[in-house]
């Protein structure tokens, strides 16, 4: 885990340097941490304790506008039964979603035919320039109950279909812890 914090910092530490007045960015770290997908154990299915950690490292400049952002998910699943007992295999260690790749699977899924590194990617791309101000305005839409807060703006319809307020809220607060 320290190392999916440590590794995207250095890469904004050193991109701050490049091309740009050092003395006038600032980078910070943000998370959200949710564990409202953890479910209870009942005699036909198995409880779920998941936490969902989203980290975010972003370097901004001068005037607050984002130069460079990483941004992460630890969705960690701990299986158990209905006498507690975990039923997760413990000795296998969890990645996070970009560390996962293509196997975290939401290609499957995706409408867009993208997997979620690649939409991460994309809202990392679009944040690129703007303000967290910007950022925040980002206007959304419910898609379903599981997807609340989907882009609804023309250059990431076809780019990003996750949802995205704990990804804002991150990097928001790393605005807010910069140095």
């Amino acid at each position: 885990m320290k190392k999916l914090i440590i590794v995207p910092l250095a890469a904004l530490l050193l991109l701050s340097g490049c091309g740009a007045d050092t003395a006038a960015t600032k980078t910070g770290l943000g998370h959200v941490i949710s564990i409202q997908k953890s479910a209870d154990a009942t005699a036909e299915k198995e409880g779920l304790a998941q936490v969902d950690a989203v980290m975010a490292a972003a370097t901004f400049d001068a005037d607050g506008k984002i130069i460079a952002v990483e941004i992460d998910n630890a969705q960690v699943k701990v299986n158990f039964d209905e006498s507690g007992i975990v039923t997760t295999d413990k000795t296998v260690a969890p990645q996070t979603k970009v560390e996962l790749g293509d196997k975290y699977g939401l290609i499957k899924a995706s409408k867009i035919g993208k997997e979620w590194y690649q939409q991460i990617d994309e809202l990392e791309a679009w944040m690129i320039g703007k303000t967290v101000d910007e950022v925040k305005a980002l206007k959304v839409k419910q898609v379903d109950d599981n997807h609340p807060s989907v882009p609804d703006v023309a250059e990431l319809n076809s780019k990003v279909t996750i949802t995205v307020q704990d990804y804002i809220a991150a990097v928001a607060e790393a605005y807010a812890n910069a140095k």
